[in-house]
C-alpha cells in the first residue's frame, strides 16, 4: 500500500462524508499531508478539515492541481458538471481521475472533460468513515495497469476493494451503498425491541451492535454460507426457530431483497436523469 502511494500527489475536490473518509484513510497510512490537497468551497468546513488533518485546503481550482498525479472528485452529482468545467483547463491524459459522485457514469465524465483521461468511477459506502468500507471499482479503456494499481490502493484506504464491470454498479448502489441504512434500521429495530421487553436503551444498543458486528465477523470468520451459520444457531423447538418464524411469516427476507431490488431502479433511474 504505502509503496504505490508513497510521493504520489492526491487532488481531493470535495470536503464531505467521502472526501473526509479518504483523507483520514490516506492519514492513517501515513501518506505525507505535503502531498495532498483539498479544494472545499465551504469556508467553515475548510478551516475544520485544515486543522483536523494539518493539509493545504483550498477554496477554488486553480493551475497548482497541474502538478498533482490524482484528482479525486467527491461531490454531490448536481455540481460534477461545474467541478469537471473548472478542472479541465489544468489536467492533461496523465492525470489519473477517481469519481466517487453517485450515479455518474464513465460516459458522462468522458462527455464533459475535453481530453482523453484515465478514469476510475467508485462507489464507496458509508463506513468509508471508519475504514470498513466495501468498495466497487470500474474504469475506462485508458486506464494503465498501473494506474489501476494505484486507485486500488487509495480506495483500500477507507476498506476492501471489488472490481467488477461498470454494468454492476447500480446493484452495487443499491445493496452496499444503501445497504447501511438497511442494517442500521435493523440494529435500531433489535435496539426497540430490547426496550420493550424491559431493558434500558443504553443496555439493548450495545446489545443489538455486538449481536450484529459478531455476526458479521462470524461470516467473515469462517466463510461459510449464512444459511448454514443460521441452522448453527437454531436448535429444534428452540428460541431462535420461533423468531425465525415470525419474520418469515412476516416476510422479511423478501422485504430486504425489494429494498435491494427498489435502490437499485433508483439508483439506474438517477443515472438515466445525470446522462440527460
Amino acid at each position: 500500500m504505502e509503496s504505490k502511494l508513497k510521493g504520489r500527489r492526491i487532488v481531493i475536490i470535495g470536503g464531505g462524508n467521502m472526501g473526509r473518509a479518504i483523507i483520514e484513510g490516506l492519514k492513517k497510512k501515513s501518506h505525507d499531508s505535503k502531498d495532498i490537497l483539498l479544494i472545499e468551497t465551504d469556508a467553515e468546513k475548510k478551516r475544520e478539515i485544515e486543522t483536523a488533518f494539518n493539509i493545504p485546503v483550498k477554496r477554488t481550482v486553480d493551475p497548482a492541481i497541474e502538478k498533482y498525479d490524482v484528482i479525486i472528485v467527491a461531490v454531490k452529482p448536481q455540481n460534477i458538471r461545474s467541478v469537471f468545467s473548472d478542472i479541465n483547463p489544468y489536467i492533461s491524459g496523465k492525470h489519473l481521475l477517481i469519481s466517487v459522485a453517485a450515479g455518474i457514469t464513465l460516459k458522462y465524465i468522458e462527455r464533459h472533460i475535453t481530453k482523453t483521461y484515465q478514469l476510475v468511477r467508485t462507489m464507496p459506502n458509508i463506513a468509508a468513515r471508519v475504514g470498513k468500507s466495501v468498495c466497487a471499482m470500474c474504469h475506462n479503456e485508458a486506464l494503465s495497469d498501473e494506474n489501476r494499481r494505484l486507485a486500488r490502493s487509495i480506495m483500500e484506504s477507507v476498506g476492501s476493494v471489488v472490481e467488477l464491470e461498470e454494468k454492476h454498479l447500480d446493484t452495487i448502489t443499491g445493496l452496499s451503498g444503501s445497504g447501511p441504512a438497511f442494517v442500521f434500521l435493523m440494529v435500531e429495530s433489535l435496539m426497540d425491541s430490547g426496550v420493550l421487553m424491559g431493558l434500558s436503551r443504553e443496555i439493548a444498543l450495545k446489545l443489538a451492535l455486538d449481536t450484529v458486528y459478531g455476526s458479521a465477523c462470524f461470516l467473515k470468520e469462517y466463510a461459510i454460507h449464512p444459511a448454514l451459520a443460521k441452522e448453527m444457531v437454531t436448535s429444534p423447538g428452540g428460541t431462535a426457530i420461533e423468531g425465525l418464524l415470525t419474520l418469515e411469516e412476516g416476510g422479511f427476507k423478501a422485504l430486504v431483497m425489494n429494498a435491494v431490488r427498489a435502490a437499485t431502479e433508483k439508483a439506474s433511474l438517477l443515472g438515466r436523469k445525470n446522462e440527460d
